[in-house]
């Protein structure tokens, strides 16, 4: 009987990797099992009753439809779909991104946000069972239920039940549109430069990446994960009080060159708004083990140096994230 059941078993494993490689559903033919019931000794009749309940249960199995709950998110919705002025970012289970977002990489996450900033202002589990999604948020913990289908490459979502009314406007509003992440523009981390933080001993205001801290007991004010430990990236901003006459051009200088004494390769530079202002961006390469962006100007007297640490050789991926901080300054709260 142990072999007739292993024997079944790898004709069944054969046959449903055969179905999921066609796409198609296969019919499963049931054994011809002839037996003559009074004539046949219990063993005999219990291992021919095994076979057939056994190859019955293949066929309902065959003919079902494919269920997806509690194992991340099909391969069909897999990636990022956006449809303006909103986008829904579908992650499956064990990403990075569902762990950063602190649901845990043990289920799939979703993210909704502004599509023009890329900010989520709603995240959480993601659970798929059939044609029915599930959204569960991490803010508001009441699950949202839609049927989902795929049209012309598109993504339609229907209510079935749902009573945060703004998710249920954003997802069913307009078809949600495939982005293929080749052709994506770059885009800033979900929650980056989305915390306010204001520093009333240097006269400005910006906006954290989520789950940023700050340290404001040295001389200058540090942003990181954890600025205690000196994690990278992180950004710090300092001010101080210049001699009257003291223009932004001397200010450089004078920051650019101290900056550069202690880097291994010359500074390049790029010119970036921040509250108005037309400001210079150096750029050096080997600073004492990290790469660093410097924001140096000045403003009402005083000289501001905002200076970005990141890790080494990731200069051009990190200028982007610099340069979305650096829009977020704000000089008049």
């Amino acid at each position: 009987m142990t072999d007739f059941v292993t024997r079944l078993e790898a004709e069944l494993h054969s046959a449903a990797v055969q179905r999921e490689g066609s796409g198609h559903v296969r019919r499963v033919a049931l054994p011809r099992i002839r037996v003559a019931l009074p004539s046949i000794p219990a063993a005999a009749l219990a291992t021919a009753l095994f076979a057939l309940a056994v190859a019955a249960a293949a066929l309902i199995l065959s003919t079902s439809p494919e269920r997806a709950a509690d194992m991340g998110v099909p391969p069909t919705l897999r990636g990022v779909w956006q449809a303006p002025p909103k986008e829904l970012r579908l992650y499956p289970r064990g990403s990075d991104r569902c762990l950063n977002l602190g649901v845990g990489s043990s289920s799939a996450c979703y993210t909704l946000g502004a599509s023009a900033s890329s900010v989520a202002y709603e995240w959480g589990r993601l659970s798929v069972d059939g044609d029915k999604l599930t959204l569960t948020g991490l803010q508001n913990s009441t699950p949202g239920v839609y049927r989902w289908r795929i049209e012309h490459g598109t993504l339609r979502l229907t209510k079935v039940d749902d009573p945060v009314s703004a998710r249920a406007r954003a997802l069913v509003a307009t078809p949600l549109h495939a982005v293929h992440p080749s052709q994506a523009k770059a885009r800033l981390p979900i929650g980056w430069a989305s915390h306010p933080f204001p520093s009333s001993r240097f006269g400005y205001s910006l906006d954290l990446p989520f789950r940023w801290k700050a340290d404001t007991s040295g001389p200058a004010d540090r942003f990181a994960l954890d600025p205690y430990r000196g994690t990278l990236p992180s950004l710090s901003v300092v001010a101080r009080d210049l001699p009257p006459g003291t223009g932004t051009g001397t200010w450089q200088v004078i920051v650019n060159a101290r900056a550069g004494t202690h880097c291994a390769r010359d500074a390049w530079y790029r010119k970036r708004p921040v509250d108005g202002l037309a400001v210079m961006v150096s750029d050096f390469k080997g600073c004492n083990g990290a790469d660093e962006q410097l924001a140096i100007f000045t403003h009402r007297g005083r000289g501001y140096v905002v200076r970005w640490r990141g890790k080494q050789g990731r200069m051009d991926a990190e200028a982007p994230l610099f340069d979305a901080l650096l829009r977020s300054f704000d000089f008049s709260r």
